[in-house]
């Protein structure tokens, strides 16, 4: 008998086996509220949804725990409230690393943890599923070169605050992209991401003062309006280039209104997805997955924002 399951390459079927014990699977998502970041994370909040309600039939259940993503305790007070359910998998955006690093080896031993949005090095989750980040802003500093009015002056990167690896990575990626262009130089200004309006004007409009020859900005992450809108509200100002990440509501209508030149999006929508699957493959099917899943860097403008929106 072994020797002809052998020739037929045959095995059990797992998921058959599951369901007639009527087992349900309950993956937990620990990521930020998705009102923070300017309503950011929605997106990966709604790609998370979708892929829940197909596998429904599956017996999957997503189990989502929310941390404040500018509260580093958060993450821990949150995490210990996940750990209460005893999940089958855990999927997360480790946005916060000083925070993740303690959470994590609290961990079951064995635990399947799937990473999306951003990764920490040094931990090993089963799949890691993002977009190459360096790549991005090597990408955005080509497309500034390419695009830039002025012969001469400073391009800015505004850095958004708490960082974590996958903006610091946009940050090099652009700062190696733009570190020969003749007549240039680059700068960096953090922000933070919690800031108001008015104190995002008030710091932009103090460092403008300073660099008037202010030819272009990289934003690093989906505050991009913030900037745009200070920018905007004076309109004497010569035009600069915009270009910051993600086609989130206030970003899509600056870039119709041309105070965004373009978005790099990185398909967050599709990361939440693919995460839930990640797991589902893996701990229901039993099958491998990829160490890595990379999303496309996509270049949005005016012309073809519509095609993005859901």
């Amino acid at each position: 008998m072994r020797r002809i399951i052998k020739e037929l390459n045959y095995h059990t079927n797992i998921f058959a086996k599951h369901l007639k014990m009527g087992r349900v699977f309950t993956f937990a998502v620990l990521m930020p509220r998705p009102p923070q970041d300017s309503y950011y994370w929605l997106l990966p909040y709604r790609g998370i949804e979708k892929a829940q309600q197909e596998l429904v039939s599956h017996r999957v259940r997503a189990s989502f725990f929310f941390f404040d993503r500018f509260n580093e305790k958060s993450v821990l007070t949150t995490g210990q409230k996940l750990l209460k359910v005893r999940p089958d998998g855990l999927l997360t955006a480790p946005v916060l690393p000083g925070s993740f690093l303690q959470f994590c080896p609290s961990l079951p031993p064995g635990l399947p943890l799937v990473f999306f949005d951003s990764y920490i090095p040094g931990l090993k989750p089963l799949t890691f599923i993002g977009q190459d980040a360096f790549q991005s802003g090597l990408l955005a500093s080509r497309l500034m070169r390419q695009t830039i009015h002025r012969k001469k002056g400073l391009v800015l990167i505004v850095k958004i605050l708490p960082e974590d690896y996958h903006i610091i990575e946009r940050m090099e990626g652009f700062l190696r992209g733009s570190r020969d262009w003749p007549g240039f130089r680059t700068e960096v200004l953090e922000l933070g991401g919690s800031w108001t309006a008015a104190e995002t004007r008030a710091l932009l409009e103090a460092f403008y003062q300073k660099h008037r020859d202010l030819a272009g900005i990289f934003v690093t992450n989906a505050m991009t309006h913030k900037v745009a809108e200070w920018w905007k509200g004076n309109s004497a100002r010569e035009k600069i280039i915009l270009i910051g990440y993600d086609p989130i509501p206030k970003n899509i209508k600056l870039l119709k209104q041309g105070a965004i030149d373009f978005l790099l999006s990185q398909q967050s929508e599709r990361q939440g997805y693919e995460g839930l699957y990640a797991l589902f493959r893996q701990v229901v099917l039993g099958e491998e997955v990829k160490p890595r899943i990379m999303t496309q860097i996509d270049i949005i403008t005016a012309d073809n924002v519509d095609y993005y929106q859901s």
